[in-house]
Protein backbone atom coordinates (compact mmCIF):
# COMPACT_ATOMS: atom_id res chain seq x y z
CA UNK A 1 0.00 0.00 0.00
CA UNK A 2 1.14 3.40 -0.62
CA UNK A 3 2.54 5.25 2.04
CA UNK A 4 0.05 8.21 1.59
CA UNK A 5 -3.19 5.52 1.91
CA UNK A 6 -1.81 4.22 5.19
CA UNK A 7 -1.80 7.90 6.43
CA UNK A 8 -4.61 8.49 5.10
CA UNK A 9 -6.41 5.10 6.74
CA UNK A 10 -4.84 6.58 10.25
CA UNK A 11 -6.43 9.96 9.68
CA UNK A 12 -9.55 8.55 8.87
CA UNK A 13 -9.47 6.00 12.14
CA UNK A 14 -8.31 8.78 14.10
CA UNK A 15 -11.57 11.18 12.77
CA UNK A 16 -13.59 8.05 13.79
CA UNK A 17 -12.39 8.36 17.24
CA UNK A 18 -12.83 12.43 17.45
CA UNK A 19 -15.86 12.09 16.22
CA UNK A 20 -17.66 9.83 18.56
CA UNK A 21 -17.70 12.14 21.40
CA UNK A 22 -18.36 15.09 19.16
CA UNK A 23 -21.30 13.00 17.74
CA UNK A 24 -22.21 12.16 21.35
CA UNK A 25 -21.76 16.06 22.21
CA UNK A 26 -24.08 16.97 19.67
CA UNK A 27 -26.92 14.43 20.46
CA UNK A 28 -27.37 15.88 23.56
CA UNK A 29 -27.09 19.78 22.44
CA UNK A 30 -29.55 18.73 19.91
CA UNK A 31 -31.64 16.85 22.56
CA UNK A 32 -31.53 19.58 25.25
CA UNK A 33 -32.99 21.93 22.67
CA UNK A 34 -35.71 20.00 21.75
CA UNK A 35 -36.54 19.60 24.91
CA UNK A 36 -36.03 23.41 25.55
CA UNK A 37 -38.11 23.91 22.05
CA UNK A 38 -40.63 21.28 23.61
CA UNK A 39 -40.96 23.56 26.96
CA UNK A 40 -41.22 26.44 24.95
CA UNK A 41 -43.66 25.48 23.35
CA UNK A 42 -45.94 24.92 26.10
CA UNK A 43 -45.10 28.08 27.67
CA UNK A 44 -45.81 29.48 24.89
CA UNK A 45 -49.73 28.20 24.45
CA UNK A 46 -49.83 28.39 28.33
CA UNK A 47 -48.92 32.08 27.86
CA UNK A 48 -51.25 32.35 24.30
CA UNK A 49 -53.98 31.31 26.83
CA UNK A 50 -53.10 33.78 29.15
CA UNK A 51 -52.95 36.46 27.05
CA UNK A 52 -56.44 35.70 25.69
CA UNK A 53 -57.64 35.46 28.91
CA UNK A 54 -56.54 39.04 30.11
CA UNK A 55 -57.41 40.68 26.83
CA UNK A 56 -61.03 39.25 27.38
CA UNK A 57 -61.01 40.85 30.94
CA UNK A 58 -59.26 43.79 29.80
CA UNK A 59 -61.91 44.25 26.88
CA UNK A 60 -64.55 43.74 29.48
CA UNK A 61 -63.37 46.03 32.54
CA UNK A 62 -62.94 48.76 29.72
CA UNK A 63 -66.47 48.37 28.80
CA UNK A 64 -67.73 48.22 32.21
CA UNK A 65 -65.24 51.25 32.68
CA UNK A 66 -67.39 52.81 29.37
CA UNK A 67 -70.87 52.14 30.63
CA UNK A 68 -69.60 53.79 34.30
CA UNK A 69 -68.27 56.35 32.68
CA UNK A 70 -70.69 57.03 30.30
CA UNK A 71 -73.69 56.82 33.51
CA UNK A 72 -71.77 58.48 36.22
CA UNK A 73 -68.66 60.75 34.47
CA UNK A 74 -66.36 62.44 36.47
CA UNK A 75 -66.14 62.81 40.20
CA UNK A 76 -64.97 64.65 42.65
CA UNK A 77 -63.70 63.94 46.72
CA UNK A 78 -64.22 67.00 48.34
CA UNK A 79 -64.39 68.42 51.87
CA UNK A 80 -67.61 69.87 52.22
CA UNK A 81 -68.71 72.36 54.78
CA UNK A 82 -72.49 72.94 55.52
CA UNK A 83 -72.70 77.08 55.51
CA UNK A 84 -76.45 77.05 55.65
CA UNK A 85 -78.96 74.70 56.50
CA UNK A 86 -82.25 76.86 55.55
CA UNK A 87 -81.57 77.28 51.82
CA UNK A 88 -79.24 73.98 51.60
CA UNK A 89 -76.32 75.82 50.97
CA UNK A 90 -72.52 73.98 51.45
CA UNK A 91 -69.18 74.89 50.81
CA UNK A 92 -66.71 72.79 48.90
CA UNK A 93 -63.05 73.05 48.49
CA UNK A 94 -62.69 72.45 45.00
CA UNK A 95 -62.92 74.65 42.37
CA UNK A 96 -62.47 75.85 38.70
CA UNK A 97 -58.16 74.26 38.68
CA UNK A 98 -60.16 70.85 39.96
CA UNK A 99 -62.64 70.62 36.37
CA UNK A 100 -65.85 72.24 38.61
CA UNK A 101 -67.17 74.83 36.22
CA UNK A 102 -65.26 77.48 34.22
CA UNK A 103 -64.68 81.21 35.31
CA UNK A 104 -64.30 82.24 32.45
CA UNK A 105 -67.19 80.26 30.54
CA UNK A 106 -69.97 81.69 31.43
CA UNK A 107 -72.54 78.78 30.58
CA UNK A 108 -70.15 76.12 32.24
CA UNK A 109 -69.96 78.28 35.34
CA UNK A 110 -72.82 76.92 37.10
CA UNK A 111 -73.08 73.36 36.13
CA UNK A 112 -74.89 70.92 38.60
CA UNK A 113 -73.22 68.17 40.38
CA UNK A 114 -74.85 65.23 42.55
CA UNK A 115 -74.03 65.14 46.29
CA UNK A 116 -73.22 61.85 48.12
CA UNK A 117 -72.25 61.48 51.44
CA UNK A 118 -71.17 58.37 53.73
CA UNK A 119 -73.92 56.82 55.17
CA UNK A 120 -74.25 56.96 59.16
CA UNK A 121 -73.78 53.20 60.79
CA UNK A 122 -72.80 51.67 57.45
CA UNK A 123 -69.27 51.13 56.90
CA UNK A 124 -68.32 51.95 53.14
CA UNK A 125 -71.93 52.83 52.83
CA UNK A 126 -73.14 56.00 50.98
CA UNK A 127 -76.36 58.15 51.13
CA UNK A 128 -77.24 60.41 48.15
CA UNK A 129 -78.02 63.80 49.62
CA UNK A 130 -79.37 65.73 46.25
CA UNK A 131 -78.59 68.21 43.36
CA UNK A 132 -76.45 71.20 44.14
CA UNK A 133 -75.88 74.10 41.96
CA UNK A 134 -72.77 76.10 41.82
CA UNK A 135 -73.47 79.73 42.77
CA UNK A 136 -69.87 81.23 43.36
CA UNK A 137 -66.96 79.65 42.10
CA UNK A 138 -63.34 80.09 42.71
CA UNK A 139 -60.12 78.66 41.58
CA UNK A 140 -59.56 76.13 44.38
CA UNK A 141 -63.43 76.76 46.44
CA UNK A 142 -66.98 77.12 45.53
CA UNK A 143 -70.48 77.76 46.98
CA UNK A 144 -73.33 75.63 45.77
CA UNK A 145 -76.95 75.21 46.88
CA UNK A 146 -79.13 72.52 46.56
CA UNK A 147 -81.46 72.70 43.64
CA UNK A 148 -84.51 72.03 45.61
CA UNK A 149 -85.18 73.62 48.79
CA UNK A 150 -84.17 70.79 51.57
CA UNK A 151 -87.34 69.42 53.95
CA UNK A 152 -87.93 70.18 57.23
CA UNK A 153 -85.30 68.90 59.51
CA UNK A 154 -83.22 66.76 56.09
CA UNK A 155 -80.07 69.58 56.34
CA UNK A 156 -79.55 68.56 60.12
CA UNK A 157 -78.62 65.32 58.73
CA UNK A 158 -75.87 66.84 56.52
CA UNK A 159 -72.82 66.12 58.00
CA UNK A 160 -69.27 68.15 57.57
CA UNK A 161 -66.84 65.93 55.72
CA UNK A 162 -65.88 64.47 52.42
CA UNK A 163 -68.81 64.34 49.69
CA UNK A 164 -68.05 62.57 46.54
CA UNK A 165 -69.96 65.19 44.23
CA UNK A 166 -70.82 63.41 40.82
CA UNK A 167 -71.19 65.63 37.13
CA UNK A 168 -73.71 62.70 36.24
CA UNK A 169 -75.88 60.61 37.19
CA UNK A 170 -77.62 57.38 35.42
CA UNK A 171 -81.08 58.13 33.96
CA UNK A 172 -82.71 55.63 35.77
CA UNK A 173 -81.47 56.76 39.09
CA UNK A 174 -82.71 60.44 38.27
CA UNK A 175 -86.06 58.79 37.24
CA UNK A 176 -86.28 57.03 40.74
CA UNK A 177 -85.10 59.89 42.62
CA UNK A 178 -87.96 61.85 40.94
CA UNK A 179 -90.64 59.18 41.87
CA UNK A 180 -88.92 59.21 44.85
CA UNK A 181 -89.33 62.69 45.23
CA UNK A 182 -93.02 63.39 43.67
CA UNK A 183 -94.27 60.34 46.52
CA UNK A 184 -92.53 62.22 48.76
CA UNK A 185 -94.67 65.91 48.33
CA UNK A 186 -97.62 63.15 48.01
CA UNK A 187 -97.47 61.94 51.34
CA UNK A 188 -96.44 65.40 52.84
CA UNK A 189 -99.54 66.56 51.06
CA UNK A 190 -101.22 64.00 52.53
CA UNK A 191 -100.07 64.24 55.37
CA UNK A 192 -100.64 68.66 56.13
CA UNK A 193 -104.50 67.14 54.84
CA UNK A 194 -104.83 65.09 57.68
CA UNK A 195 -103.33 67.40 60.25
CA UNK A 196 -105.83 69.93 59.03
CA UNK A 197 -108.77 67.23 59.57
CA UNK A 198 -107.18 66.44 63.23
CA UNK A 199 -106.97 69.93 63.77
CA UNK A 200 -110.72 70.35 62.91
CA UNK A 201 -111.93 67.17 65.01
CA UNK A 202 -109.89 68.84 68.06
CA UNK A 203 -111.93 72.23 67.60
CA UNK A 204 -115.45 70.17 67.42
CA UNK A 205 -113.91 67.86 70.39
CA UNK A 206 -113.26 71.14 72.30
CA UNK A 207 -116.89 72.45 71.26
CA UNK A 208 -118.39 68.96 72.81
CA UNK A 209 -116.35 68.83 75.64
CA UNK A 210 -117.74 72.70 76.46
CA UNK A 211 -121.14 71.92 76.05
CA UNK A 212 -120.51 68.55 77.95
CA UNK A 213 -118.87 70.67 80.90
CA UNK A 214 -122.28 72.91 80.77
CA UNK A 215 -124.58 70.17 80.86
CA UNK A 216 -122.61 68.29 83.11
CA UNK A 217 -122.83 71.85 85.39
CA UNK A 218 -126.46 72.22 85.39
CA UNK A 219 -126.47 68.61 86.40
CA UNK A 220 -124.08 68.41 89.66
CA UNK A 221 -123.22 72.10 89.69
CA UNK A 222 -120.19 74.14 89.44
CA UNK A 223 -117.55 76.33 91.38
CA UNK A 224 -118.64 79.41 89.70
CA UNK A 225 -122.43 79.12 90.26
CA UNK A 226 -124.46 81.77 92.17
CA UNK A 227 -124.50 80.87 95.63
CA UNK A 228 -127.89 83.48 96.17
CA UNK A 229 -130.17 82.56 98.71
CA UNK A 230 -133.49 83.33 97.49
CA UNK A 231 -132.01 81.43 93.67
CA UNK A 232 -133.61 77.68 93.07
CA UNK A 233 -131.08 75.40 94.35
CA UNK A 234 -130.86 73.81 91.11
CA UNK A 235 -129.21 76.77 89.94
CA UNK A 236 -127.05 77.18 93.51
CA UNK A 237 -125.96 73.50 93.15
CA UNK A 238 -127.44 71.67 90.29
CA UNK A 239 -130.39 69.64 89.31
CA UNK A 240 -129.49 66.36 91.10
CA UNK A 241 -128.70 67.92 94.19
CA UNK A 242 -131.74 69.93 94.16
CA UNK A 243 -133.79 67.00 93.12
CA UNK A 244 -131.85 64.92 96.37
CA UNK A 245 -133.28 67.71 98.45
CA UNK A 246 -137.02 68.10 97.10
CA UNK A 247 -137.00 64.28 97.42
CA UNK A 248 -135.77 64.56 100.78
CA UNK A 249 -138.20 67.33 101.77
CA UNK A 250 -140.98 65.37 100.07
CA UNK A 251 -139.32 62.32 102.47
CA UNK A 252 -139.78 64.37 105.44
CA UNK A 253 -143.16 65.36 104.43
CA UNK A 254 -144.94 62.00 103.54
CA UNK A 255 -143.05 61.01 107.28
CA UNK A 256 -144.94 64.03 109.25
CA UNK A 257 -148.56 63.41 107.53
CA UNK A 258 -148.37 59.21 108.26
CA UNK A 259 -147.69 60.24 112.00
CA UNK A 260 -150.23 62.60 111.73
CA UNK A 261 -152.25 59.96 109.80
CA UNK A 262 -151.02 57.17 113.30
CA UNK A 263 -152.22 60.28 115.61
CA UNK A 264 -155.54 60.90 114.37
CA UNK A 265 -155.82 57.12 114.08
CA UNK A 266 -155.07 56.98 117.52
CA UNK A 267 -157.66 59.80 118.68
CA UNK A 268 -160.17 58.09 116.75
CA UNK A 269 -159.78 54.94 118.25
CA UNK A 270 -159.61 56.72 121.59
CA UNK A 271 -163.23 58.60 120.71
CA UNK A 272 -164.58 54.93 120.12
CA UNK A 273 -163.58 53.52 122.60
CA UNK A 274 -165.09 56.29 124.80
CA UNK A 275 -168.40 56.20 123.06
CA UNK A 276 -168.50 52.99 123.73
CA UNK A 277 -167.59 52.80 127.51
CA UNK A 278 -170.17 56.09 127.76
CA UNK A 279 -172.72 54.07 126.04
CA UNK A 280 -172.51 51.19 128.45
CA UNK A 281 -172.58 53.54 131.38
CA UNK A 282 -175.89 55.10 130.00
CA UNK A 283 -177.07 50.95 129.45
CA UNK A 284 -176.58 50.80 133.45
CA UNK A 285 -178.27 54.09 134.52
CA UNK A 286 -182.14 52.99 136.03
CA UNK A 287 -184.98 53.54 134.07
CA UNK A 288 -187.70 56.55 135.88
CA UNK A 289 -190.55 57.00 133.96
CA UNK A 290 -191.54 59.54 136.81
CA UNK A 291 -191.22 63.09 137.64
CA UNK A 292 -191.04 64.98 135.31
CA UNK A 293 -191.62 62.85 132.05
CA UNK A 294 -190.78 59.90 130.33
CA UNK A 295 -186.54 59.92 129.83
CA UNK A 296 -184.76 59.12 126.67
CA UNK A 297 -182.11 57.51 126.84
CA UNK A 298 -179.27 59.09 124.79
CA UNK A 299 -178.45 57.50 121.29
CA UNK A 300 -175.43 56.75 120.43
CA UNK A 301 -174.68 59.87 118.32
CA UNK A 302 -175.91 61.46 121.00
CA UNK A 303 -173.38 60.41 123.24
CA UNK A 304 -170.35 60.54 120.66
CA UNK A 305 -171.40 64.23 120.33
CA UNK A 306 -171.31 64.63 123.58
CA UNK A 307 -167.82 62.79 124.03
CA UNK A 308 -166.19 64.71 121.65
CA UNK A 309 -167.90 68.15 122.85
Amino acid sequence: MHKSGVVFAWLVVLAAIVAVPLTAKVLAVRSSWLQAVEKNSTQIAKNEAEIKAKSEESADLRNRLTRVMLGWDRYWDAAVTVSNQQTGEIQVAIGSNNGLGSTQNAEEAKPVVFAFQAAPGQPGGVAYVGAFRVTALEANRALLQKVTPPEAGEAAKWQNGTWRLRALVPPNYITTLRTLRDQLVERKQQLERKQDRIEDLNRLLASAQKRLDARVSELIGSDNAPQGENLPVELRKGLVAGLEEEEQERNEEFQETDRLRRDLLKVYQEQQKLIEDVSKLARQLPQHNEGYGEQKQPTGEKLSEVSAQ
